[in-house]
């Protein structure tokens, strides 16, 4: 079985027999994953990431690069856990490799252990090798199911990361998506477009178009091919995506009434300020305290994005006042929204929630609601920035203050002038990474 999914032990090119690899290297679609983990030993990396989103095909891919940059073969030890019952078979694997390494004289090696977290308490297992000193040498990388965070499993290794980082890898980006469609904008922060966009208003109508897939699409990979093959995303592509999340809450002994529950909140009241107390109250799920897990653990599955209101005086968060909650991306609100029979968001929402999402990658995110509400404000090295998304007329460019926030971008849907900016030249000059390097949380 260790053979099987390590054939480039035989021949370095042997790689192209694995699955994923063929693939990608066989799609119409594809762009360039690159995972930034730590490979100076010691090293324990984690890798997250929605379902579905493309992290076993990245890490086939760090392993062909580093097979190209001249690793002994045997060096790379790659193993997919999913078929595996518990940790003592996990212990097994480990041990049969270890006997291989010892034989062909391996000292270091690169150990990715993808879905991980299907063995039954898989931690106990590398935890135990590494306070004895097995892996002082290795580089660890783990993927795993999203309950690998939802469970808190990773906090089980404090002091044990070494160089190690934690990443996150999201999916494709508006800026990124663009270049499937041969346009390569520059992109920068949000300094960058304020200075810049009007050079580039001629992609509008290309842009515009693009934006329009894209809010189909979003960015998961699977959804990507099936609209350029086909046109439109296939029932297929979205009943995995479903099953896969099913089973995670099954793992993780959670209600799926109440998570179904959840997220047809979610998807109603899409861009609109609320509490716990209504999602509890108005669509059942339980008591506040209930709402409050189930939002949570749509968080801890990276499927959503939570943002409070600050005082605009001293540009603290204020936690018990209303929140916004977002999906991550256009792909998971329609499927969802054909999973729990409700009807998407509309445009405009939809357009709110991947500007919340794209920016919460780079900036710490917030809203205000007080006289007036501003959309998204982020805080820019200190500095705060308003962001208002206006899809009917905008009475824009106007200068104004609310407290320490003191510059303003409006985001229309194709209106342009003084700091407003059309949503899909703003999207694809936001430069926004796939993987994010993130902190135990």
């Amino acid at each position: 079985m260790i053979e099987e999914q390590n054939p480039w032990w035989i021949s370095p090119e042997l790689i192209r027999e694995n699955e994923y690899y063929r693939k990608y290297q066989e799609s119409k679609v594809k762009w360039n994953i690159t995972l930034q983990a730590s490979i100076e030993p010691y090293s324990l990396n984690f890798l997250f990431g929605p379902r579905q989103v493309g992290k076993t095909t990245a890490l086939i891919l760090l392993i062909k690069k580093l097979l190209d940059s001249g690793y002994n073969p045997k060096s790379i030890f790659y193993f997919a856990c999913d078929k595996l019952a518990d940790y003592k078979e996990l212990d097994e694997v480990l041990e049969e490799y270890e006997k291989i390494r010892k034989r062909e004289g391996i000292k270091s090696s690169v150990i990715i252990l993808d879905e991980v977290t299907f063995p039954k308490e898989w931690y106990k297992t590398i935890k135990y090798r590494i306070d004895m000193g097995k892996f002082s040498n290795d580089v660890l990388i783990l993927s795993g199911s999203l309950s690998m965070k939802a469970k808190g499993e990773i906090e089980t290794f404090p002091g044990r990361r070494g160089k190690g980082k934690v990443l996150v890898m999201f999916p494709l980006p508006f800026s990124e998506y663009v270049k499937l469609f041969g346009i390569n904008l520059p992109t920068g922060d949000l300094k960058f477009i304020l200075e810049n966009y009007t050079k580039y208003v001629g992609y509008l109508p290309k842009l515009k178009e693009i934006l329009e897939y894209y809010l189909i699409t979003g960015g998961f990979p699977n959804a990507i091919k099936d609209f350029f093959a086909k046109g439109k995303v296939s029932p297929s592509t979205e009943y995995d995506f479903i099953s896969s999340i099913i089973s995670d809450i099954n793992k993780l002994r959670r209600s799926e009434r109440f998570f179904k529950l959840t997220v047809r909140a979610i998807i109603e009241k899409t861009s609109s300020e609320y509490s716990f107390h209504t999602i509890s109250r108005d669509y059942g799920v339980g008591t506040v305290k209930t709402a409050i897990s189930y939002v949570n653990l749509m968080e801890k599955l990276y499927l959503m994005k939570v943002i409070d209101t600050i005082d605009v005086n001293t540009g603290l968060p204020i936690p018990r006042k209303q929140k916004k909650f977002y999906f991550i991306d256009p792909f998971i609100y329609h499927t969802f929204s054909s999973w729990t029979m409700t009807k998407p968001p509309d445009e405009s929402k939809l357009v709110e929630a991947i500007i919340v999402s794209h920016l919460s990658r780079l900036y710490d995110v917030f809203y205000i609601k007080t006289n007036e509400e501003v959309d998204v404000i982020v805080n820019l090295s200190g500095e705060y920035w308003g962001i208002e998304v206006k899809y009917g007329r905008v009475r824009g460019g106007r200068s104004k203050v609310l407290g320490k926030v003191k510059k303003f971008m409006y985001v229309s849907k194709d209106e342009l002038g003084d700091n407003v900016i059309p949503a899909p030249l703003f999207l694809a000059m936001l430069k926004v990474p796939i993987v994010v390097e993130t902190e135990f949380s």
